[in-house]
């Protein structure tokens, strides 16, 4: 059995493994989205996010949700947005720093923090 994982990171260009990640979940220019099988790198897909805050109609929370993603990477979040994607079913995690391909290296090791209500170490959280 096919055991697939899609796992999503708020990164600031369009380079894929290696982008870095957005240290600011809901301002972030693209989601760098990792599809696993069986834990295996399948497909890698970049979206440029036009969120709420640039214009756009949905929130970054709306958009992971209806992307179909199981898991959110990231560097800060804010309270609302931890609460939006629990209830989305998303498994997330906080604190992360670098580039894409060393964090989900970090991810697979069980080494990152799972995101609280108080994941956000930013001012405008």
């Amino acid at each position: 059995m096919v055991k697939i994982t899609v796992i999503c990171m708020p990164t600031i260009d369009e380079s894929g493994l290696l982008s870095d990640i957005s240290t600011h979940f809901g301002k972030t220019t693209y989601f760098t989205f990792i599809r696993l099988e069986n834990g295996e790198i399948k497909n890698i897909n970049v979206t440029e996010i036009l969120g709420k805050h640039k214009g756009g109609s949905k929130t970054p929370s709306e958009i992971i949700i209806d992307s179909g993603a199981d898991v959110l990477i990231c560097g800060n979040l804010g309270s609302k947005a931890v609460s939006m994607l629990r209830g989305g079913g998303m498994e997330i995690f906080s604190g992360a720093s670098g580039k894409v391909k060393d964090i989900l290296k970090e991810w697979k090791m069980g080494n990152l923090a799972v995101a609280d209500e108080n994941s956000c170490n930013e001012k405008g959280c």
